[in-house]
């Protein structure tokens, strides 16, 4: 990838047509991602539960004796899995996969149970749509290698749904995150090993890439574990499980050092935000504000520039 003082100040034509094409392409896989943010509520406390009668003392009659009403605090079950937001029906995903089962529901939208329409929320194919083609001009308008575009449009495909759950509801789902590993190693080691195409011989270069983009996922990850436990209520486990593949990607396209640039900037932009927004009293001090969408922004960022997002 070229550095951003390399590029042109004005696109040509042939870099516009091409954003235009994967942006509409963006929009089609907006609409079939966005399925899944209605499917991801909060995680919910089960009902309170009636506390134990007391034990009776000896000496007492065996008669039945009132007992006073009382109730154990709730326990939090977790986030609840994936459910069908019509008949609250649990909807198991395939392997691997984040999308409804069953015949064409993945494009339909059907849930096999109750076979209502799952809608899919509007921010998730304008955005997709757009990242998509943001990412489609700067790999003409850089030069990219033929295989450094796929892992990006992933990056988008998962990152943009994830941000909108996690601004609805506070939570980054398992299902989601965990698909998007296997996928995004996959596209990744193609974009490392076969940079030309297939039966070219990576460059040492590109090696070197691969090996930075696996030492800042374990950086990352244990940079952010750490935190999670120095303040378990300041940062969810959820973060702890995206900053893997955050780092994947940013020390595959910036290194170690962008890897933690990316890290600075998305706290950096989180705290700013969360500071306007209590500023604004639009935010409390005790309530949760999500850090995945700044995790995910910075790290896109990261991959347009190619380099480390630093002054």
């Amino acid at each position: 990838m070229l550095l951003p003082s390399e590029l042109a100040p004005v696109p040509d034509a042939t870099t516009v047509a091409v954003a235009v094409v994967f942006g509409a392409l963006g929009v089609l896989t907006g609409r079939v991602c966005g399925r899944l943010v209605p499917l991801f509520g909060p995680g919910r406390p089960t009902p309170a539960r009636p506390a134990p009668a007391a034990p009776r003392s000896a000496g007492t009659s065996d008669g039945p004796r009132p007992e006073r009403p009382g109730t154990l605090p709730p326990e939090d079950e977790g986030p609840p899995p994936p459910r069908c937001p019509r008949c609250r029906t649990d909807l198991p995903f395939p392997s691997f996969l984040p999308a409804l089962a069953g015949p064409g529901a993945w494009w339909s939208g059907a849930c096999p149970i109750c076979s209502g329409t799952v809608t899919s929320h509007p921010a998730v194919p304008a955005a997709t749509g757009l990242l998509f083609a943001l990412a489609a001009g700067a790999a003409v308008h850089q030069q990219w290698a033929l295989a450094d575009l796929p892992p990006v449009l992933w990056l988008v495909a998962f990152g943009v749904p994830l941000s909108v759950v996690d601004l609805r509801v506070m939570r980054l789902p398992d299902p989601v995150v965990g698909a998007a590993y296997p996928v995004a190693a996959l596209l990744l080691a193609a974009a490392v090993l076969w940079p030309a195409g297939a039966g070219v011989q990576p460059s040492e270069a590109e090696l070197q890439r691969g090996a930075e983009a696996l030492v800042s996922m374990v950086l990352i990850t244990v940079l952010y574990w750490l935190l999670w436990r120095v303040q378990p209520s300041g940062l969810g486990f959820g973060d702890v499980k995206l900053a893997g593949i955050t780092g994947l990607y940013t020390g595959w396209s910036a290194g170690a050092v962008g890897a933690l640039a990316a890290a600075f900037w998305a706290f950096a932009a989180f705290s700013a935000v969360g500071m306007a927004l209590l500023a604004l009293r639009r935010l409390t001090r005790r309530q949760p504000f999500p850090l995945g969408p700044f995790m995910l922004g910075s790290t896109f960022l990261t991959v347009l520039a190619g380099a480390p997002l630093l002054p």
